[in-house]
């Protein structure tokens, strides 16, 4: 307080008279805590927020939490996928009762690197204001909160290439830590976990550490416990607390109390308090089966009143290293499991096109628990890759028993990050924040300290690594220390062994390949992964270590091949008694996607977790009851046994290769001998372990089953090793062509722990092949959002035989295949599309295809789905060729064949044509080139003819007064039809009983789609017909004999887009960024005028002849001109299209034809073109014939036969593209 010396002696005593008083009431308030509201508060702050891509001035709506930078997953424009600055704002009000409070901001997770402002004031870090990446944050915001009113809360992130220039070091690498997000598949970036408003008592519990020391042995005896309880006082004064401790298990009684402990704290600042190494030698320790948990309940007093209390769950277990392996509770234990993460990007998951991926955008709270407990069916531990788990995964995991090896986010830290001393102390701040946050999960057993931090850069051993080390241990020395691919003091760590990236796989030695004479645990932390693809075969079908992605390669291996044989190699390590094994990016190959994008509802935005709109593809289903949670794949239980605790191996059968080798032939009447591998992984149930064994063989053509021989044999398996027993059976004599197989199942006592079955090889004789394929595929609901999904169909030769040719019937119309031919090598997946444009709406459909192979075999599959209400029958959006409702009082453009026409008013202006005596009167407008279009007008009929013969409807393809369908309610025998007049003579495509009114007005609407012909009224579906005599045509009204009236009709293209829904679903894109945005009206863009040749495509393969027209603009060129824009027809696949275009670098025109990826130029023609202008292009593909218009006037005409039918599609090449009012008839 700053006194003015102007004051006299006797004002001096009064101030400090008062101002002594005000200390003595401010700490009477604080102290006399009898009459304080002293509860803790917290308030979400999740929901939408503002947003502000780039700090720029447009305003858009963005959830919190999420990912800014995936845009399928949050429905956010596509440019955001590459965005690289983002600032969120939004106010917020602190409510009267956390008045007296210490008032908090608690931001769980944003990545990489941000800003907190309140007020407009920057929050303190003790990183120089930054907040880093993937860290919870508890930001003290009491001096700038204004309770009772309006807040303004401003957070401003960053992603690595937009890093401020203070965060770079002088070479321009980050001086923070950023994870992976200078990599496409990062981690994603802006607020992704919950935020909210917290308030504590001004003296509480700010840090509970329990540590478990079970004395690395299994006896209760010498058990304790240390808690350390952290009191902070932010008050002016010193405070006395009494600090309480008992535990309690969760959901149970208390079963642990502590003496009282009283503490002075000295004024803002905090002291720890130590209850050190007490006995407990009763407690229910933390299992992997039995995953008991407790509570610490921490409670302060003043005065004998309850202050502040807090409950820190914690699993009473120790995970300590023993010479070279590890012990759970004085037990060895091995450690098997993957990378479990909810970090990648979505859709960049590993292995081959189509096949399961991870993403971040699906790690919903109910996601990730439905995850884990699958997981936890498989594999006993996990690794957060990268630092890849949100908070739920360590409370969840505490809770089912799920090791976890919980990771920093380093990853090659020497490519983008610096080793300067401020670097260094961001690295020790990081660690000491992440260990601190996460330090009592029963769950986390080993911290590992980064991911391929090689030594080859002696940095990492010199620097980075003991900075790590050095701040793990500072707060936790109770875990083993590792880091992923470099040997510790706790672990001699691998990654690839053998080879990056297969390795040994399909060695027929993998019993000697690996070895483990380490004198500390040896762990293969990733091993095998899919990230090249997988393995191909030769025609022949012998095996080829060249990887592939493409999921349309004829010689890729199937996805449960290529995962039974990673699986097989994890056998191999196992029997090297190797402590910790985790493949990687592997787990998802056990399970199928849901072939369907799910689209959840979230009711309340500011519960906690991330809350995604679309789901593509799911591994995991939490959200849609009418589809299945998760779908097993073939190598299912092949992993399941693999990966059991308790097992069973068949040693000689597991070191065969699994892919492109001949079975082995075994012989009837000779005796065979195996070696059986026990294994005892559990910490429970004992260590004798009965294995029974049943020899037999399987008949592939009927698939029945024949046994021959059984056994059994008991063996003491210590937890944690091995033991092998040799068996010996004789496989009947006069048995040919059949599977010998070998069953396997391990108990202890009555408990059946594992089951498998080997296929040994061939008996007698290798048996002839038979082609197998899935009786039926039900894909679901299918619509014109989803229409683009390829489904999978597997294709098995059940048979003998490494290779044969393999042919498919059946297919066309809505069902595409990837391939209608093949070399069956075993397992071959290929796909299928189902294109629902042209299909009625809520109607099932199914296909029955007949697959066949060169030995004679065949087996048949049926596919079905259901359309729901939106097909893509009609106009997708209010894109229309013509409309009019007589409200100017003309019809002109309109002209008549027979009968009185004109404008009269019906309530509104409708057109009539009122004589009742004349037959075939039309009334008739539009383009005769219109082919695939639908008609739609309000009609009534006020009277008709009183013999009856007379009608009333609307008209398409019309030619002339002779040639034209009719669809039209029919008055002499009550009944709706389609009818076509050609050559002047009428005949019924397909008719219907109908009844209707004189004097109502119905809404009929004709379709007409290539061949097919659609009638529906008042929005039913009334009839459906086929023809193909009249293929394009005007529109018009009809009335037989009828004082008809007509009015709102309206012409839509059957397809179009005008992109106002602010949508693209209907879209698929092929490179490029694409995103619909506002220029006047919304238009779809492609916003980045470097890539060259993308393209977005819809619609049918199996459209013909059609016009195809939009508005196009480019607002910009890349500045070496070698670029354009324009439209495809007939696409036939990402290489395969005619393109109608306009080329900057040769000012033209052009119409191309694009044949297995090489272009070609049909014909040219000069023309100026403007950027920032809109042109009308118009493709049109009519049999041979090509036409290129462009605002009206056709300027180009060729011919060509390379392609018949194909989708359509927008076409950017280095070009920064607009489109709208796309339309196809």
């Amino acid at each position: 307080m700053r006194i003015p010396w102007s004051l006299g002696k006797l004002n001096l005593r009064i101030v400090l008279l008062l101002f002594t008083s005000l200390v003595i009431s401010t700490l009477f308030a604080v102290t006399n805590n009898a009459q304080a509201d002293t509860s803790r508060e917290q308030i979400s702050l999740n929901g939408v927020w503002d947003f502000y891509p780039n700090g720029g001035a447009t305003r858009y709506d963005i959830t919190v939490p999420s990912y800014w930078d995936t845009s399928a997953g949050f429905g956010y424009p596509l440019s955001w996928n590459t965005l690289n600055y983002g600032v969120y704002k939004r106010n917020f009000t602190v409510p009267s009762s956390m008045t007296g409070k210490e008032i908090f901001l608690d931001l769980e997770n944003i990545g990489p690197l941000s800003k907190v402002f309140v007020n407009g004031t920057q929050l303190a870090t003790e990183t120089d204001g930054y907040l880093m990446t993937r860290l919870p944050y508890k930001l003290d915001i009491t001096p700038l909160a204004i309770v009772g009113g309006t807040n303004t809360l401003e957070v401003r992130v960053w992603g690595y290439y937009a890093l401020p220039a203070d965060a770079k070091d002088a070479s321009g690498k980050s001086l923070y830590p950023i994870g992976v997000d200078n990599q496409s598949w990062g981690q994603g970036r802006g607020i992704n976990d919950d935020v909210a408003l917290v308030a504590y008592p001004k003296v509480f519990v700010s840090d509970t550490f329990v540590i478990t020391d079970l004395k690395n042995n299994t006896s209760p005896s010498d058990d304790e416990i240390t808690v350390k309880s952290t009191v902070t006082n932010t008050t002016a004064i010193s405070q006395t607390v009494t600090v309480k401790n008992s535990v309690q298990l969760v959901g149970g009684s208390t079963e642990k109390t502590f003496s009282d402990q009283t503490v002075t704290v000295a004024a803002n600042s905090s002291q720890t308090v130590t209850w050190s190494s007490v006995s407990w030698t009763n407690a229910k320790y933390w299992w992997t089966h039995d995953p008991k948990l407790y509570n610490l309940n921490t409670s302060l007093t003043q005065s004998a009143v309850t202050i502040d209390s807090l409950a820190t769950r914690f699993g009473f277990r120790q995970f300590a290293v023993n010479t070279n392996y590890y012990q759970l509770n004085g037990i060895k234990t091995n450690l098997r499991g993957d990378a479990l993460q909810f970090n990648w990007a979505t859709g960049s998951g590993h292995g081959a096109a189509y096949s399961s991926s991870q993403s971040y955008a699906n790690a919903s709270i109910a996601e990730v628990k439905l995850t884990m407990d699958e997981w936890k069916t498989t594999y006993n531990v996990a690794r957060t890759h990268i630092h890849g788990g949100i908070k739920q995964v360590y409370d969840y995991a505490d809770e089912i028993g799920l090791l976890l090896i919980d990771e920093t986010p380093y990853w090659q830290y020497h490519s983008v990050h610096s080793y300067t001393t401020d670097a260094m102390d961001h690295i020790t701040k990081w660690v000491k924040q992440w260990v601190n946050a996460r330090k009592n999960h029963a769950s986390i057993v080993i911290w590992s300290g980064g991911n391929e931090n090689w030594s080859s850069t002696s940095n990492n051993t010199t620097i980075l690594h003991p900075t790590i080390e050095a701040a793990i241990t500072s707060i936790d020395t109770t875990k083993p220390i590792i880091q992923d691919d470099f040997t510790t003091t706790d672990q001699e760590n691998h990654h690839y062994t053998g080879g990056y990236q297969i390795g040994w796989l399909n060695n027929s030695t993998m019993y000697g390949l690996y070895t483990n004479n380490s004198t500390k645990p040896k762990g293969e932390g990733e091993a095998y992964t899919p990230s090249g693809g997988w393995p191909t075969l030769n025609a022949n079908g012998t095996y080829n270590s060249t990887l592939a992605k493409d999921m349309l390669n004829d010689n890729l291996v199937s996805q449960a091949v290529w995962h039974r044989a990673a699986d097989r190699m994890t056998r191999a390590m196992r029997y090297a008694g190797f402590a910790d094994i985790r493949y990687y990016a592997n787990w998802i190959y056990a399970y199928e996607v849901t072939e369907d994008t799910l689209y959840p509802t979230w009711p309340d935005m500011t519960a906690p977790g991330l809350k995604p709109v679309a789901i593509r593809r799911p591994i995991f289903n939490a959200y849609d009851p009418s589809k299945p949670t998760f779908i097993k794949s073939d190598s299912y239980e092949y992993t399941q046994d693999t990966y059991s605790p308790v097992a069973a191996f068949d040693k000689d059968g597991d070191k065969n290769n699994l892919i492109g080798v001949a079975p082995i032939v075994f012989t009837g009447g000779t005796a065979t001998n195996r070696t059986i591998i026990v294994y005892n992984d559990e910490q429970r149930d004992g260590t004798s372990v009965d294995v029974i064994w049943e020899a037999g063989y399987l008949n592939p053509v009927n698939n029945t089953y024949t046994s021959f021989q059984t056994g059994t044999f008991n063996v003491s398996v210590p937890y944690g090793n091995k033991v092998e027993q040799a068996i010996s059976f004789t496989p009947p004599s006069g048995v040919a062509a059949q599977w010998l197989q070998l069953k396997l199942t391990a108990k202890k006592g009555t408990i059946t722990k594992f089951q498998e079955t080997n296929q040994l090889g061939a008996l007698g004789s290798i048996p002839a092949a038979k082609i197998d394929v899935p009786a039926s595929i039900n894909v679901g609901v299918k619509n014109v959002t989803n229409s683009s999904q390829k489904h999978k169909l597997k294709i098995i030769n059940k048979g003998g035989g490494l290779s044969t040719n393999w042919t498919v019937s059946g297919q066309g119309d809505w069902l595409e295949l990837s391939q209608s031919s093949g070399n069956l090598r075993g397992e071959r997946e290929i796909y299928f599309t189902i294109n629902t444009f042209g299909l009625a709406p809520n109607s099932s459909y199914f296909k029955t295809l007949m697959f066949s192979e060169a030995g004679g075999t065949s087996d048949t599959v049926t596919i079905s789905f259901q359309t729901d209400g939106n097909p893509g029958t009609a106009s997708t959006s209010s894109v229309t060729l013509l409309s009019d409702d007589f409200e100017s009082g003309s019809a002109a453009g309109w002209s008549t064949t027979g009968g009185m026409w004109s404008v009269i008013t019906d309530g509104t202006k409708v057109y009539n044509q009122s004589n009742t005596a004349v037959g075939g009167a039309t009334a008739y407008i539009g383009d005769s080139t219109w082919q695939h279009y639908s008609v739609s007008a309000r009609l009534k009929a006020d009277a008709f003819d009183a013999g009856n013969y007379a009608g009333i409807g609307v008209v398409a393809r019309y030619v002339d007064s002779s040639n034209y369908y009719a669809f039209m309610y029919y008055k002499l025998t009550n009944t709706l039809k389609i009818t076509k007049l050609a050559a002047g003579v009428a005949s019924d495509v397909v008719t219907m009983p109908y009844t209707l009114n004189t004097g109502t007005w119905y809404d009929f609407k004709a379709v007409v789609n290539g061949s097919t012909m659609e009638l529906w009224v008042n929005g039913i579906k009334q009839l459906t017909g086929t023809d193909t005599t009249l293929t394009s045509g005007k529109i018009g009204m009809y009335a037989h004999r009828a004082n008809a009236k007509f009015d709102n009709v309206s012409v839509a293209p059957i397809f179009g887009d005008d992109y106002e829904s602010g949508s693209a679903s209907s879209w698929a894109t092929t490179g490029g960024t694409w995103s619909v945005v506002t220029d006047g009206t919304k238009v779809f863009t492609q916003s980045n005028n470097t890539v060259a040749a993308v393209s977005a495509y819809s619609g049918l393969s199996t459209w013909q002849s059609y016009t195809f027209a939009a508005k196009v603009k480019a607002d910009s060129f890349d500045a070496g001109n070698l670029a354009g824009l324009g439209l495809i027809a007939r696409r036939v696949d990402a290489n395969n299209y005619y393109t109608f275009m306009y080329y900057k670098f040769t000012n033209s025109l052009k119409i191309i034809k694009v044949v297995g990826g090489t272009p070609t130029d049909l014909v040219t023609v000069p023309f100026t073109f403007t950027t920032g202008t809109w042109y009308d292009f118009k493709a049109v593909v009519n049999g041979s014939a090509l036409e290129f218009w462009v605002n009206g006037t056709k300027l180009l005409t060729t011919t060509d036969t390379s392609f018949t039918s194909g989708q359509i599609g927008l076409y950017s090449h280095r070009a920064s593209s607009k489109f709208d009012n796309v339309n196809m008839y």
